[in-house]
């Protein structure tokens, strides 16, 4: 009989040495402390005479959630569930508040804005629209400037998602083009051959499109809610024309200004019309599903501008049109569940708006539009317009969000703007059109600059400076062009 072996301990790991401690998990700590240590402090100070307690105390909960949003200790949609949340404990929001903050019309069209881009890009027709406009206007660099511009105005009315505009179509189209044209990001002495320039051009075009419609960047649909707070009703159609000749002007002036201020050094790109054709013809015919994707892009945007005469508003055209999107394949489910922006966006645009509303029903927004708009009695409106708007603009170099930006300063920019005489609805579409505009300050400052600015094409002194000469043409077309086109409307 053999012997039964002896029975051993399987072998154990000896326990790591537990370190002594573990500052990667406290580096961040400021992030929290400073958005807690701001709402506290707001909330322990007196309410100013004539601001009721509770306004007062919703503000402190409003700020230490802008707060929390600009320094991102979590995503921005984890902050705003925070915020609410406190808001609710400390008794100036009712939970009713936080559960219909995702069911206005505004929140909804913005989700289904973002299930119809999946379908621009999903199809390709938005690299395809690209293709065709680097084609046809390729031959020299200024060329590829206007091509990038014309295809950011046809896809951006139905894609508000601007990172998503430029990461998904924009970016792989100008890089490809800069690589064959010999210009590479991992070469200083190549960038500048028509990167930067292309680069820079991809931009600003995103940003500018992004002002031209409420569909056009996810925190429009915000500045409409807080302008409808303060009585100003602006729909599809009317931001769509107020700011259809302040954004062609701007767009017009994108690549001839680039090519002073990131002159390229190579300015006739033949090759970049090869190009093109070799990439239509690997994507081969346009195919059925493109089709139907252009057709159903071409029937919203007829609704949104059209819609309100057969009583479609512009949430509505969007629901119809995800629905033929589900209905003829070109979308399935999965893609709608697997699109995390646009469930993200609805959270945390659902709760900013009911946090801005709550200041407004309060009387916070009110209050300051009296008490600070009495120093401005006596000033010309237009004098008031300028100074407020710049204020606006270029503060936004402290911040790294630009919705962040608008819950914070729209609806007391618009406050002043109107206590001084300005017409309210001329005041929040320029305050809106700022809103995107302003995003070219910085490389950080809207959801499009890291993705474009993270190509390698532009240094940041260049990014900045090109920022912000290109921020001085923005400026006076607005202060200039803008109110002229808006008395031609009969807003001014």
């Amino acid at each position: 009989m053999a012997p039964t072996p002896a029975k051993t301990s399987p072998p154990t790991s000896s326990p790591s040495p537990r370190p002594a401690s573990s500052p990667g998990r406290f580096a961040n700590a400021w992030k929290y402390l400073v958005p807690v240590a701001i709402g506290v402090v707001l909330w322990l100070l007196p309410a100013p005479d004539g601001l009721p307690p509770k306004a007062w105390h919703m503000f402190a909960v409003f700020v230490a959630t802008i707060a929390g949003i600009m320094t991102a200790p979590l995503p921005m949609a984890v902050v705003a569930i925070i915020g609410a949340t406190l808001g609710v404990l400390l008794d100036v929001l009712t939970f009713a508040d936080v559960t219909r903050s995702t069911g206005t019309d505004l929140v909804w069209l913005v989700m289904l804005a973002f299930f119809i881009s999946r379908g621009v890009i999903k199809t390709g027709l938005g690299r395809r629209v690209a293709l065709l406009f680097m084609r046809l206007l390729g031959k020299r660099t200024i060329g590829l400037g206007y091509g990038l511009v014309l295809t950011e105005l046809a896809i951006s009315p139905a894609m508000p998602s601007i990172t998503a505009r430029a990461g998904g179509v924009m970016l792989p189209i100008t890089r490809s083009i800069s690589e064959v044209l010999g210009s590479h990001a991992d070469d200083p002495e190549s960038r500048g051959k028509v990167g930067t320039y292309l680069i820079l051009c991809a931009f600003h075009a995103n940003i500018v499109a992004a002002g031209m419609f409420i569909t056009s960047m996810a925190g429009n649909p915000l500045t409409v809610k807080l302008a409808a707070d303060q009585g100003v009703s602006i729909s599809w159609l009317d931001w769509a024309v107020a700011a259809s000749v302040p954004g062609l002007v701007c767009l017009a002036l994108i690549p001839l200004a680039m090519m002073w201020i990131a002159p390229p050094q190579i300015r006739n790109t033949p090759d970049a019309i090869t190009l093109a054709q070799r990439e239509l013809t690997a994507m081969g015919p346009i195919s059925v599903n493109e089709i139907l994707m252009a057709v159903i892009f071409v029937a919203l945007l007829v609704l949104w501008v059209f819609g309100e005469q057969f009583n479609i508003g512009a949430t509505l055209a969007a629901a119809l049109g995800v629905s033929l999107l589900f209905i003829t394949g070109v979308l399935t489910w999965q893609d709608a569940l697997n699109e995390k922006s646009a469930w993200d966006t609805m959270i945390w645009i659902g709760l900013l708006i009911m946090l801005a509303s709550k200041l407004n029903e309060y009387g916070m927004v009110a209050w300051f539009g009296k008490e600070f708009g009495a120093h401005l009695q006596g000033f010309p409106p237009l004098a008031v317009y300028m100074l407020v708007a710049a204020i606006y603009f270029y503060i936004h170099y402290f911040f790294a969000s630009a919705t962040a930006h608008i819950s914070a300063l729209f609806p007391l920019s618009l406050a002043l703007m109107v206590a001084a005489g300005i017409p309210p609805f001329t005041a929040a579409v320029a305050l809106g059109i700022i809103s995107n505009l302003n995003g070219c300050l910085t490389q950080y400052g809207i959801g499009s600059g890291p993705v474009m600015f993270g190509a390698g094409y532009v240094s940041q002194g260049r990014w900045w400076k090109a920022g912000f000469l290109m921020s001085l043409i923005y400026m006076a077309v607005l202060l200039v062009i803008g109110p002229l086109w808006w008395r031609v409307l009969g807003h001014v």
